[in-house]
């Protein structure tokens, strides 16, 4: 994490330099086929590794306060990539009962499908997520603001819950954004956006990004990329753009 101010980071965290004509902007980069001899990384958009796609991540890891970030298709990809790497047959997920309708339908209709068992919280005080806490909670899953009713939970209360049972803490920051909440600073383990809305900002693209730890981070690719979901480099391109001009959301 850089100690640059908002504006700063907004800008220039995870840029590509222009190195060919000096742009004051990043190049788009848009090969699918990179070399594979004589390189330090072997590069393909499956694997989240072209530049554009490295770029949107370190640009929100940074602004989260965390040590890595995978951009996916979508929010929805982005939070089932990462339930689905954490989370196998046997395990069960506490979700907070307020979340967006994406997520409470995927519990719904697949996570018993891979043998996974979910319970949804009755409110959103701290006692209604232990509540439901069983003895194969695996995860603790919850979003604040919630969409669309704007619900507000205790992120640091929620994280130290998880922490007490050695469980994995989530957050779906997708409408606080990074100027206004940084739910790693508070504990969490793990924050999700759906970058189609405040982080895109223009409604013109549909996008996802996951921000960790580098082991999360590194978990959660290997679901990824054989489910494949990672965000094309062009989209990697204009959600980069978008984020230029995020924190004058603060003033």
């Amino acid at each position: 994490m850089s100690t640059n101010n908002l504006f700063t980071k907004c800008v220039h965290s995870g840029e590509i330099t222009d190195t060919q004509f000096k742009g004051a902007v990043s190049p788009i980069f848009m090969a699918t086929s990179y070399a594979y001899f004589d390189v330090d990384q072997l590069r393909y958009p499956r694997y989240f590794n072209t530049p554009n796609q490295e770029a949107i991540g370190k640009k929100i890891a940074d602004l989260e306060g965390a040590e890595a970030g995978l951009p996916f298709a979508s929010g929805m990809a982005a939070i089932s990539n990462t339930l689905l790497a954490f989370l196998q047959k046997g395990d069960h997920i506490v979700l907070q009962k307020d979340i967006y309708g994406g997520a409470f339908h995927f519990a719904e209709e697949t996570l018993e499908k891979y043998g996974i068992e979910y319970s949804f919280t009755k409110g959103i005080e701290i006692a209604d997520f232990q509540r439901e806490i069983q003895s194969n909670t695996r995860m603790i899953y919850c979003e604040t603001p919630s969409n669309p009713l704007l619900k507000i939970v205790d992120i640091k209360a929620i994280a130290k819950l998880a922490k007490k049972h050695q469980l994995i803490s989530v957050v779906d920051n997708s409408f606080a954004s990074p100027i206004n909440q940084n739910p790693i600073a508070l504990g969490m383990d793990i924050v999700i956006h759906s970058a189609t809305k405040y982080l895109g900002g223009h409604s013109d693209l549909l996008a996802g990004v996951v921000v960790s730890s580098k082991e999360n981070i590194d978990i959660i690719f290997q679901t990824g990329k054989n489910f494949g979901g990672n965000l094309s480099h062009f989209i990697s391109y204009l959600l980069e753009r978008s984020i230029k001009t995020l924190a004058i959301l603060n003033f």
